[in-house]
């Protein structure tokens, strides 16, 4: 009895020994794979450019003056902003990625390790903001968070920029392409009234915000539809015009005009002409008698 109660605890013992071998050389394993992960974030520029102001003002203190340290800690701040913000964009994705399979648990692994290094990074740059300035390091997470968003936005408004100025010229090789040769030569020709009207349209179309890139084809289209549709009602309008308009009346004569606006002398003209008029027949009457008596 004894001996197989021995026989039992030697077994346990073995047993125990080997799980507790497996278990330390797993983890120790674990531990160097996990040493051996690159880091979430290769390097940190703005961190170091600090610490070597830090260094160069313990050498020269006049070299470094405290605003420029100031600065330096500020961008450092800045960049934390922008990777927590990345941090808490992805990890829930990444979660997700991991538990259905699609990742690995080291990247997972990786991106722990790179939450809990910035968090560590922002505590240093509060402790260094208070250093700095009394009062400075409850502050600089909020001014480097607002810096961050106007920078984002500049970068954004730059962005839709670009995208609009390539709708204004996919929409300018629109319009060219509709045009004759000899009106493609006026357009392109500085001062002409072509070249206004199609840089006119540039304006117009460069000035429109949140416009993406084939949408500038589709104005242009639009804009040129409509251009023809007002040109033809424009002739339309001409020749229904034209065919309404009342034809002109006769002139009438010049006496009844002179008589119209001068009656004395309408009636002095009109006395003159009769008296010929006598003159030239007492004349014929003449001359009939002279032939009559030859």
């Amino acid at each position: 009895m004894a001996s197989g109660t021995g026989m039992l605890l030697v077994y346990i013992i073995s047993w125990g020994i080997v799980f507790g071998t497996f278990v330390h050389y797993y983890h120790k394993r674990k531990a160097q794979a996990l040493s051996k992960l690159e880091a979430w974030y290769p390097e940190h520029k703005e961190r170091e450019i600090y610490y070597s102001l830090i260094n160069l003002q313990k050498s020269t203190p006049e070299a470094v003056p405290s605003a420029t340290l100031r600065a330096a800690l500020f961008r450092r701040a800045m960049t934390d902003i922008m990777r927590a913000l990345d941090i808490k964009m992805n990890k829930q994705t990444l979660m997700n990625l991991v538990k259905s399979g699609a990742m690995s648990e080291e990247l997972l692994h990786q991106f722990n390790a790179a939450e809990a290094e910035n968090d560590a990074e922002m505590m240093s740059v509060v402790q260094e903001a208070e250093k700095l300035q009394k009062g400075w390091g409850g502050s600089i997470f909020f001014a480097a968070s607002e810096m961050v968003n106007n920078t984002r936005l500049r970068e954004l408004r730059e962005e839709m920029l670009r995208l609009d100025f390539e709708s204004a010229n996919c929409a300018r090789s629109v319009m060219m392409e509709s045009m004759s040769e000899e009106e493609r030569k006026k357009a392109t020709t500085d001062g002409t009234k072509e070249n206004e009207q199609l840089t006119k349209k540039d304006i117009i179309l460069s000035s429109i915000f949140n416009m993406p890139i084939g949408e500038g084809v589709k104005i242009a289209a639009a804009a040129q539809a409509k251009h023809k549709a007002e040109m033809q009602k424009k002739e339309e309008k001409a020749n229904s015009s034209a065919k309404n308009e009342p034809k002109p009346k006769d002139k009438q004569p010049e006496t009844e005009k002179a008589a119209k606006t001068n009656p004395e002398q309408a009636a002095k003209s009109d006395a003159e002409t009769q008296e010929a008029v006598t003159s030239d027949d007492s004349e014929n009457k003449k001359s009939a008698e002279v032939a009559a008596s030859n």
